[in-house]
Order: structure tokens, then C-alpha cells, then sequence
């Protein structure tokens, strides 16, 4: 068999496995690219204020969200962002069938939040992060789970890390069926004026294949890391050291027996890193637990949280653990770029509409190479009848 038949079966086939898969990937990927603000445009009551002001405390806030979540514990606390902005209090609640030390995705853990105007202290509403639906307090958080683990769980997760990987494959394999043979690349590169219906849809898939195949390569490698870290990074040690174990990290309780409150944890990492922007409070759930001081500085590829972390004896208020972007070793660096690849967030605006564009292209070739398979299977089955008669 000719490398190139071996090619075409080899991408027509994994593509049909996987069309549905990669189409449903695929769009949901380009919403949840701007899920922040489409959830905000979607949930103004709960996401924005209108009023001004000097911003109650953390303690304040936490107090006032507790009241909400009596039974449950608070783990995150993520501050206004923007001028309109609202702080969101995050509770994290351990499943019943929560296998310790081994569920770490998907649907381990029940989340909460309380959205709290950061001026008044009044409380703008609540809701469980862990249900999905389409009414517009959850359809983004249903699409991130589409989009991950197809709501289905670790299951899930499983099949949307072994599907990006088959995508590589049919990636490449694409590249190479592109490729011009009589390198009459300017034909190959646009859409023929004039096409009949078959024609276009045929350019259609081989142009919108071309000119999406790096960013879909890219986001499609970084997604298959985002699910497999496990196994990608022991390759990326063998050239770079990647510091890992950060969740051991705990507080020493000794004879101090009381918690410090939050804006001394706060002051502390304000200290460490004193122009960098406040980005969430990781609080501590347990007597173990630290504080975690999430804070994003000048120039940062992780947009949306921030990488300058600062881990906080829950006691002691002693410093227990730095980590800065800054010095980061090279293996490290490739780890922080994954996700803001992923998402685009690593080049702003720009990133963003490329990855959204590459989740679009993605549902147009699943469509469109559906389309070329049933017409020629079509046509054979025509073909088969005349042979007949």
C-alpha cells in the first residue's frame, strides 16, 4: 500500500471515530474561550455592580459568605476584577465516593459560590458550580465540562485525552494529503470562484485545514498535556528540572493555636511581590492547609490567575514557599506556557480569537470531510447499482 492510501485511511477513519467528539470539543472550546465575560453578559445581576467605593475586607467578605454556606468549607477567594467587578467566594465540598490522594479532576469535589458586592457587603446570589444546564447561571460551567470531560467524568476526561491525541494525528496527516502534488500551491491555498456545491465543500475542507493546522496543533498538544501531565512531564525532566509536590506543602502548628486572619496572609505576599496584581486567596480548609496568595505580575503569560504564588503558614504566618515566573527553570516555563496556550490568553485578544477560530475550524472540518466521506461513499453505492442493471 502507497504511503499516501495509508494516510487517507488513516485520517478518514480516526476522523469519523472521532467527528462527533472533535465537533462538540471543538465548539465548545471556541465559547468557554471568553467564558468570563459571557458569563458576566449572561449573569449581570450576579457578576457586576454599578456602585463605587472603598472594598470591604477579605475577613469581611468571608463572613458574609459563610453566612450563605453555614455547613460547608471556604477555599477560594477571588477579588473584584474591573471598575464593575464582584468578589467570589469559593466552597469546596469532598464528594461521598472521593478516592484521597487519587481524584484529581473533573467531578472529585462539589464547588460553590456566593457573589458579594465588594462595596455594600450585600450578598448578589449564590449557586452550585457543580451542576450543569442551560439556563444562564450554568451553561458555561456545562460547557467547560463538555468541553473537558464530556460530563462524564474521569471517563470522560480519558476520552477527550486519548481523542487530542488521535487529532495530532489526523493533523499531520492532513498537512501531508494538502500538499499539493504538482505544487500548484496557489490553487491549494483558495477557494475556487464559481464551484459547484461538491467543489466548494471540498476546498472548504482543505483550506480551512491548512490555515487552522498550527494553532490546532498547538491547542490540541496543550489540551492533551493539560490531561496527561503524568506522562509528558518525565520527558520534559530529562532536559529541564520541573519543581512538583507543591500540594504537600502544609502549615506547622506548633503552640500558636488560632489562624492569622486573611489580610495579614494578604500584607505578607503584598511584601513578597509588591507591584503584582491580586488574583485569588487560596484559604485553608483544613489544619494542615496553607494559605496561598495567587498574584500575577507585569508580563505574565497566565492571564487569567497568575503564577507568582506565596504559601503562608495558616499559624505562624511564616513564609513557607515562593514560586516566581521570573525564575522559573526552562522545564518550568514550558509547564506555565501550556494552558494560556491553550486558551490564547498567552497573547491577549489576539490568542484568543485564534483559538477561537481554530475550535470553529474544527466543527467546519468535521463537517465537511462528513460531507466528502458520504458523497463518495454515495457515489460508490450508485456506481455498484449500475453495474447491476
Amino acid at each position: 500500500m502507497k504511503i499516501r492510501n495509508l494516510f487517507v485511511k488513516i485520517h478518514l477513519y480516526l476522523s469519523l471515530f472521532l467527528g462527533i467528539i472533535l465537533g462538540v470539543v471543538g465548539l465548545t472550546g471556541s465559547i468557554i474561550v471568553f467564558d468570563e465575560a459571557l458569563d458576566k453578559m449572561l449573569n449581570p445581576d450576579l457578576l457586576s455592580v454599578a456602585s463605587k467605593g472603598e472594598y470591604r475586607s477579605a475577613s469581611e467578605i468571608l463572613e458574609i459568605a459563610k453566612d450563605v454556606y453555614p455547613d460547608k468549607t471556604p477555599a477560594i477567594i477571588h477579588p473584584p476584577k474591573g471598575d464593575y467587578g464582584v468578589f467570589v467566594v469559593w466552597f469546596k465540598v469532598a464528594k461521598d465516593n472521593l478516592v484521597k490522594d487519587k481524584a484529581k479532576c473533573c467531578n472529585a469535589f462539589d464547588w460553590y459560590q456566593v457573589m458579594i458586592n465588594p462595596v455594600s457587603g450585600e450578598v448578589l446570589g449564590w449557586r452550585n458550580q457543580s451542576e450543569y444546564g442551560f439556563d444562564r447561571k450554568h451553561i458555561i460551567k456545562t460547557m467547560h465540562g463538555l468541553h473537558s470531560y464530556l460530563l462524564m467524568g474521569s471517563t470522560g476526561r480519558n476520552i477527550i485525552g486519548i481523542a487530542g491525541i488521535l487529532w495530532l494525528i489526523i493533523t499531520i496527516t492532513g498537512i501531508y494529503l494538502w500538499w499539493p502534488k504538482n505544487r500548484k500551491f496557489k490553487s491549494a491555498l483558495t477557494l475556487k470562484k464559481d464551484a459547484n456545491p461538491i467543489r466548494f465543500n471540498f476546498d472548504l475542507h482543505r483550506v480551512s485545514g491548512f490555515y487552522s493546522a498550527v494553532i490546532v496543533f498547538v491547542v490540541t498538544f496543550t489540551g492533551v498535556y493539560i490531561v496527561y501531565p503524568q506522562y509528558i512531564k518525565p520527558a520534559i525532566k530529562i532536559f529541564s528540572p520541573i519543581e512538583e509536590n507543591l500540594k504537600n506543602i502544609t502549615s506547622q502548628r506548633g503552640s500558636e493555636s488560632s489562624t492569622i486572619p486573611v489580610e495579614t496572609a494578604l500584607s505578607i505576599a503584598n511584601k513578597v511581590f509588591p507591584n503584582a496584581e491580586l488574583m485569588a486567596i487560596g484559604l485553608p480548609i483544613d489544619k494542615k492547609d496553607t494559605y496561598r496568595i495567587y498574584k500575577r505580575q507585569k508580563g505574565e503569560v497566565r492571564k487569567s490567575k497568575g503564577k507568582s504564588v506565596v504559601w503562608i503558614d495558616q499559624y505562624s504566618a511564616n513564609i513557607i514557599k515562593i514560586k516566581d515566573p521570573n525564575s522559573m527553570s526552562a522545564g518550568e516555563t514550558f509547564v506555565n506556557w501550556q494552558f494560556p496556550l491553550h486558551t490564547g490568553e498567552a497573547f491577549g485578544m489576539f490568542g484568543r480569537l485564534l483559538v477561537f477560530f481554530s475550535g470553529i475550524a474544527t466543527t467546519v472540518l468535521v463537517i465537511t470531510g462528513t460531507i466528502i466521506w458520504y458523497r463518495k461513499k454515495r457515489m460508490k453505492y450508485l456506481k455498484l447499482l449500475k453495474q447491476r442493471d
